[in-house]
């Protein structure tokens, strides 16, 4: 009967440790370590992708005094990878400010920067929504989410490119895949 103890107490030992830093994103959990992503929001105690969770301002380490974003800077608890020496970031190049040729070409070429680049309004991403409060280009959905809305520039936030969204044709697949 003991071998057959030991062998029942080591595979549960075996699937637990297994089990560890599994949970898919949106799945809740108590710390980092039992996320895929290593990064349990801080204030939902749900699995987050790092850049999400600090983007929204929650940052990863739910269950611990105060939010990281340990996740997103590539350590765990400051330690760094195992078998690794932990290196000093080398320090970031100064931005180049690019010449007034290429700000004008930017300029002449209205609706074709993408997510994430500056915007003076929505004419001037692919996306036709720029950022309400961030004056960057955004997909709609999420400009909603984090900035209030689309329209940078303008009095007031508007929700013009997500109902442009919501009255797209869904195609032969149809809703039940979206």
């Amino acid at each position: 009967m003991a071998p057959i103890f030991k062998i029942v107490t080591l595979l549960s030992f075996f699937l637990y440790a297994a089990a560890q830093g599994t949970q898919f994103i949106t799945g809740t959990c108590a710390s980092d370590a039992e996320c895929a992503s290593a990064c349990c929001g801080f204030t939902s105690g749900k699995c987050a992708a790092p850049f999400v969770a600090n983007e929204r301002g929650e940052g990863c380490g739910f269950g611990d005094a105060q939010p990281n974003n340990n996740a997103l800077a590539g350590t765990q608890g400051g330690q760094g990878q195992p078998g690794q020496a932990n290196a000093s970031a080398p320090a970031a190049p100064a931005p180049a400010t690019p010449p007034p040729a290429a700000v004008e070409a930017e300029a002449k070429a209205p609706g074709t920067q993408f997510i994430t680049g500056p915007c003076t309004s929505d004419a001037d991403c692919a996306s036709a929504c720029c950022g309400f409060q961030s004056g960057k280009c955004a997909g709609p959905a999420v400009a909603q989410e984090r900035d209030g809305g689309c329209g940078f520039g303008d009095a007031q936030p508007n929700d013009d490119a997500a109902k442009a969204l919501a009255g797209r044709s869904l195609g032969r697949r149809g809703p039940s895949l979206m």
